[in-house]
């Protein structure tokens, strides 16, 4: 049982660092500068190589990779100068000092996952921490639909088995498993959002909580679900 269990937590940690090994690279190849991004149209040579030192985007692809590893890993390790990209900086890492040798101290931290690109000074951590609540609240709504809605059609295959009923059931069973999710959620609001809107009211886009008319209050919108 335990050398199962050791097992699984080791393809874990294999599946686990081949997915983010991917994303790293995959990231790299894509065009684009993501110091640029950040500071978008109004940046100058001088910010540019402020912000590629900060983040460590000046450095070999293979360096980047290792700041990357280790700002995810639990142990870390992290230089003693002020100026290196590993050095531990209050407020960037919530870590716990194990001991130190020579210029390099190894912590035992909480995963630190950056920056965002997009909404500068604001840690991913904190911009996933604020979509979590409405994100679990969608996926729940979504998992009780789906049985609700796969229980009525099972029940009404089982009664018009082998009939015509049970085959049109079964094609739209076997598109809904096929069919990826982001395209399938693309039909969805086209056709809820835009057909049918004047039926239903709905937006393309919308949100769990919405302003009211006077823009003072958030109003949760079910049926945005």
């Amino acid at each position: 049982m335990i050398s199962y269990l050791l097992n699984k937590i080791f393809y874990a940690i294999l599946t686990l660092f081949g997915v983010v090994t991917v994303i790293f690279f995959l990231f790299n190849v894509l065009p684009g500068d993501p110091a640029q991004m950040m500071l978008g149209q109004n940046e100058d040579s001088a910010q540019l190589a402020m912000v590629k030192q900060k983040y460590g985007f000046d450095k070999p692809i293979s360096t980047q990779y290792f700041y990357y590893l280790n700002d995810l890993s639990p142990l870390s390790f992290h230089s003693k100068n002020s100026e290196d990209y590993t050095y531990l900086r209050k407020g960037k890492y919530t870590a716990t000092k194990l001991f130190s040798i020579g210029n390099t101290t190894t912590v035992l931290k909480l995963p630190y996952l950056r920056e965002s690109f997009t909404k500068q000074g604001k840690k991913v951590s904190q911009v996933i921490g604020e979509t979590l609540p409405n994100t679990f609240v969608l996926a729940v709504s979504a998992i009780c639909i789906a049985i609700l809605i796969g229980i009525c059609l099972g029940i009404v295959s089982a009664l018009f088995k082998d009939r015509w009923l049970d085959k049109a059931i079964q094609i739209f069973s076997t598109l809904g498993m096929s069919v990826p999710s982001f395209f399938s959620a693309i039909l969805f609001a086209w056709f809820f959002g835009f057909v049918l809107h004047k039926y239903t009211h709905l937006e393309m886009t919308g949100s769990l909580y919405e302003l009211d008319n006077f823009g003072e209050a958030m109003h949760i919108q079910w049926k945005n679900l």
